[in-house]
């Protein structure tokens, strides 16, 4: 069994390079903590009984913090948080995109875990079989996540959808909050924050299973006008989700909550903040719309991941396919429907106009250059080459090589280059928060741990783009001031230590690999360890050697500095 360690450790980190997460210099320091507090930081510390860790070699830098995951459940279910540990990973940020796991009535829980669970793509069945369930409010959930024992800290979000449905039921589904809906929703809103909530997260993209929009897709403007000026007067953050991939929406939805956010003085993270070069254009309409409000000092910040996506594409269950409802129902299908659809006839036919008549999904259907076939006699084949070599419909190019993989073929998408330039801008700017990894969600489709480690071998080491001070920063500090996350992000007396351990030429962002642990049998997608000699959660480490302790010596904390944090 493992080991649970609630309270802190004495530590003496010795011989290593502190980066100290604020931006100055490295210096060749020791570091001392003591209940789980870094009390001392100099050269040639005097061991005075603590358990000692070399750092030879290394850098001794603050823990990494995550800024977009959905480990919302996943803790419950294994509270060591694989595989963040092993990749440096001591806070995550939790209950982005408008989803998590209160406030929650039992009656609604059925639909809420399938919202969550399609949308993230994780199996609901471990929603249902992993989660204890035993809270209603969100301060009750904060209250029963303080006391769970983790391996990384997590800090989060109150949700737009949970609380629009906890307030108004299945109305939240159909129509705009009343007055007195809307008062209410401020008033919950008001006492999450007072127990630890970081913030409001929103979204305007997503749809459900039956692709009806959410709920938040039915707030007026009103209902956001009245939520922000909440958030305004918490210090606290919104975190809002546009239609990112449907261009023609994107500038109407950022100006939507930038407007009100800027009047009001929010820290407002707009997710879906693309680098890849194919998006250039997109980000620069993007940057000019948002240049008269920075300009004007307004706190209006850009969530973006500056490793390059992929995406594994199964047809067990996917959301990726929404667009399309013929594609829908078989990639959502029992097996055996499965495979009655792709050997229909009609079906083929309404499928064909259908991706044909395709507006928007999340599948890059109308870059076919870009999606792999990942098995069969052609595997590592562009479905672009596919159709040449075919003369086929892509529709049916997909149908039937599922057909001849029997269902077991994948779909990958082709990484895609990133803007080098444009990612150490942001990385460096005084309004750009990296981090946007989705670790956590799309379980069946990829691993988004090691963003921050991408970001330290890749930017810094290979390109040497960016100096180890200033990566260190945009993952640690930057990240912990932006969301109000109490006393870390920093090596400074009196912070709490949570600290990361590297030599720079032996860390990489790990590859892919697929475990089965997931409760009632399903797999997801992990990732190999990434070469940090140490992972410190209040002076406890969580990673060491190569393996992981067994401790867990985190928690859910609040955005306030409490006897937790």
């Amino acid at each position: 069994m493992a080991k649970t360690t609630q309270t802190g450790g004495n530590l003496l980190v010795r011989g290593g390079v502190v980066v100290d997460g604020t931006g100055g210099a490295p210096i060749r320091a020791d570091v001392r903590t003591s209940a789980g507090r870094i009390v001392e930081v100099g050269p040639d510390l005097r061991r005075d009984g603590e358990t000692e860790i070399d750092a030879s070699g290394a850098y001794v830098a603050p823990g990494l913090i995550e800024s977009h995951t959905h480990y919302d459940a996943a803790v419950w279910w294994d509270p060591d948080c694989d595989p963040m540990p092993a990749h440096g990973c001591t806070t995550m940020v939790v209950a982005n995109c408008g989803l998590g796991l209160a406030p929650l009535r039992p009656d609604e829980q059925s639909d809420l875990v399938d919202l969550f669970a399609f949308i993230e793509d994780i199996p609901a069945e471990a929603f249902h079989l992993g989660v204890p369930w035993t809270w209603d409010t969100w301060s009750q959930y904060h209250q029963q996540a303080k006391r769970h024992a983790t391996a990384v800290n997590t800090v989060g979000f109150l949700p737009h959808q949970m609380v629009r449905t906890w307030v108004m039921g299945r109305d939240a589904w159909e129509r705009p909050a009343t007055d007195t809906e809307r008062a209410v929703l401020c008033r919950e809103l008001d006492e999450a924050l007072a127990a630890g909530a970081i913030g409001l997260s929103t979204t305007a993209m997503d749809v459900d299973r039956n692709n009806r929009h959410v709920p938040s897709r039915l707030a007026d403007d009103r209902e956001l006008h009245d939520l922000i000026a909440v958030l305004a007067r918490h210090d606290a953050v919104l975190q809002f989700v546009p239609r990112f991939l449907e261009p023609e929406f994107l500038l109407e939805d950022v100006e939507r909550a930038a407007h009100p956010a800027a009047a009001a003085g929010v820290r407002t993270l707009f997710a879906g903040y693309q680098l890849e070069t194919y998006a250039a254009e997109r980000r620069k309409r993007l940057e000019e719309f948002l240049a008269p409000y920075w300009a004007e000092g307004a706190p209006l910040w850009a969530n973006f991941s500056a490793r390059p996506a992929h995406v594994n594409m199964h047809f067990e269950r996917s959301i990726m396919w929404s667009g399309i409802a013929s594609w829908h129902d078989v990639v959502n299908a029992p097996p055996e429907r499965k495979r009655a659809l792709l050997a229909d006839a009609s079906w083929r036919s309404t499928a064909r106009s259908e991706w044909d008549a395709c507006v928007y999904t999340l599948a890059p259907i109308r870059m076919p250059q870009r999606l792999l076939l990942v098995g069969g006699a052609h595997s590592g084949e562009s479905l672009a080459d596919a159709m040449a070599r075919t003369g086929q419909h892509p529709s049916d190019v997909v149908a039937e090589w599922l057909v001849e993989t029997d269902l077991e073929g994948n779909l990958r998408t082709a990484d895609q280059p990133m803007d080098l330039e444009a990612s150490i801008e942001l990385m460096q700017a005084s309004q750009g928060l990296s981090g946007a990894s989705d670790a956590g969600a799309h379980v069946q489709m990829f691993s988004g741990a090691g963003d921050a480690t991408y970001v330290l071998s890749h930017l810094v080491r290979d390109e040497g783009a960016l100096t180890i001070q200033d990566a260190v920063h945009a993952v640690t500090a930057k990240q912990a001031a932006f969301f109000g996350i109490p006393d870390r992000g920093v090596v400074q007396n009196g912070a709490v230590a949570d600290l990361v351990i590297f030599d720079l030429a032996e860390i990489n962002p790990g590859q892919e690999v697929r475990v089965r642990d997931l409760p009632g049998g399903a797999w997801r997608y992990s990732r190999t360890p990434a070469g940090y000699r140490a992972t410190i959660v209040a002076g406890v480490p969580t990673w060491l050697n190569g393996e992981s302790t067994g401790d867990r010596p985190g928690s859910m904390i609040g955005r306030h500095r409490q006897s937790d944090a």
